[in-house]
């Protein structure tokens, strides 16, 4: 129970800010945007199964960036002020302290991300759509996922260092490697190997393979794979949405269980 206590106190604080409303505001006005501009843009039939390919690259942008900042500063803004150290002399562990922040910092991303998305269903429905239930609630539970990966990312960042300033480069760093750089990087060593006439075209694939472990990537490719009727995934089987699916749940488990044993084991005087 005591994780619930962390995660209800921690949740109330971290609401408070206005820097918190922005940051919850920024997908939510991307999904009520893109909501608005698909019946007008999109093609017919227009249905919110179809919404997910319409909308998955905007949000594989803004859901890392609203994340990683609303996780980074977790728990290290507690331990550069010695508050953690009295956190824990009460009846909580190191594993209560930390589910409790994950609890409620991908509490409050994944509600604003519902409830804009339980509005942008309305939008794209009226008054000439149609609705997909199983889809589009699974695409919701999808992007809800997303949020978390990148919370988690942040709080394994937060977790990860002493200082706010180190959490704060590590978490951005990650955020603008994989969602700001990536591409680019691909697209680099694309046209590099292009000119040295290595290759024809695209990138060979056990390469694309390599660059298809950015997490967005994996997000879209799921959707694509298993939600958007209207999208196909081709390639090897290693290219494919299942494999995709395995890099996702990596990606949303394995930084914040490594962070968390190293902060197990580390003296936070």
């Amino acid at each position: 129970m005591s994780w619930r206590v962390i995660a209800r106190t921690d949740g109330a604080l971290a609401a408070e800010p206005r820097s918190t409303h922005l940051l919850l505001g920024l997908p939510a006005a991307t999904i009520l945007a893109a909501a608005y501009l698909y019946p007008v843009l999109g093609a017919d039939p227009i249905t919110t199964a179809r919404f997910t390919g319409f909308v998955d690259g905007w949000l594989a942008t803004v859901v890392p960036l609203a994340g990683v900042l609303l996780g980074y500063d977790a728990v290290v803004s507690e331990r550069e002020s010695g508050a953690l150290l009295l956190s824990l002399s009460l009846p909580h562990g190191r594993d209560d302290l930390v589910l409790g922040k994950v609890a409620s910092r991908v509490g409050l991303l994944s509600g604003a991300v519902v409830a804009a998305m339980v509005v942008g269903a309305g939008l794209v429905v009226y008054p000439f759509g149609s609705l997909a239930p199983v889809r589009f609630c699974g695409f919701v539970a999808a992007t809800v996922a997303f949020g978390a990966l990148w919370t988690n990312l942040g709080i394994a960042a937060s977790l990860a260092t002493s200082t706010k300033q180190r959490a704060f480069a590590l978490a951005f760093g990650l955020f603008a490697l994989f969602v700001l750089a990536w591409d680019g990087i691909a697209g680099g060593l694309r046209y590099g190997l292009n000119r040295a006439g290595l290759v024809d075209g695209a990138l060979p694939a056990p390469v694309r393979f390599v660059f298809d472990l950015d997490p967005g990537i994996a997000f879209q490719r799921v959707t694509a794979g298993f939600l958007d009727p209207s999208a196909s995934v081709e390639g090897p089987w290693y290219l494919g949405e299942w494999v995709a699916l395995a890099v996702f749940l990596v990606w949303l488990i394995a930084p914040i269980a490594l962070s968390y044993r190293r902060f197990a084991g580390s003296d936070l005087s």
